[in-house]
């Protein structure tokens, strides 16, 4: 592994600590040539004192560099609490159709976002049990795939059927690539009518925090 990736690694390891802190709803770290931290840049709620926050982020970064961060290097833009909303990007569900032929199955499911607009993914395959709750899930994928355009990468890992405390539902694992790393997600819902309706469930379940997260980042 050559040492810029090492230093990448290492800032958004120091990124994500900050993202860890009460009230930070973003953060992005801005280095020099030489990989050293020149500028901090956060985005946080108005609960709290940006002065509190910044001694938050170098009380982190201290525990994590071992040395101390210059608190004039972070700049903390802070949103009403009114207008977090505006990063709640969450799908939902908008319609599910499916099709039903001799040897195969085929599934639409439409999404909204918050503004309205629709995302419509299809998927199909052979007839089986498991091969519906799948085909269901990548059609799921399909539209959440066309929110997110091409940045962000997900596969479906596996979906199964399962019982907990006498009440069938659905799990879903599910992948997504950023930035050139892979990380896992699982969602699961309860089958309250139909488990093609709970199947889409499950995999916004798995996925939508993380897309409002995403798109959190993205406003840095």
């Amino acid at each position: 592994m050559s040492e810029n990736i090492d230093k990448e690694q290492f800032i958004k390891h120091c990124e994500g600590i900050i993202k860890s802190i009460k009230d930070i709803i973003s953060a992005k770290i801005i280095t020099t040539p030489e990989g050293k931290i020149s500028e901090i840049h956060v985005i946080a709620g108005s609960k709290r004192n940006p002065k509190q926050i910044v001694r938050d982020i170098e009380s982190a970064l201290i525990a994590t560099l071992g040395s101390d961060i210059d608190h004039k290097k972070i700049s903390v833009a802070q949103i009403n609490d009114d207008n977090e909303s505006i990063f709640d990007v969450r799908l939902k569900i908008d319609s599910i159709g499916i099709r039903n032929y001799r040897y195969n199955f085929e599934s639409t499911v439409i999404l909204s976002d918050h503004n309205g607009n629709i995302y419509e993914g299809n998927a199909k395959g052979p007839v089986s049990n498991y091969g519906r709750l799948r085909i269901v899930a990548e059609a799921t994928l399909n539209a959440i795939q066309q929110f997110l355009g091409d940045s962000f990468m997900l596969s479906l890992e596996d979906v199964i059927s399962f019982t907990i405390g006498g009440r069938e539902a659905i799990g879903v694992l599910i992948s997504m690539i950023i930035e050139g790393s892979e990380q896992h997600f699982l969602g699961s819902a309860v089958i309250k009518q139909e488990k093609v309706e709970s199947t889409v469930a499950a995999v916004l379940n798995a996925v939508n925090r993380k897309i409002s997260f995403l798109i959190k980042e993205n406003t840095v």
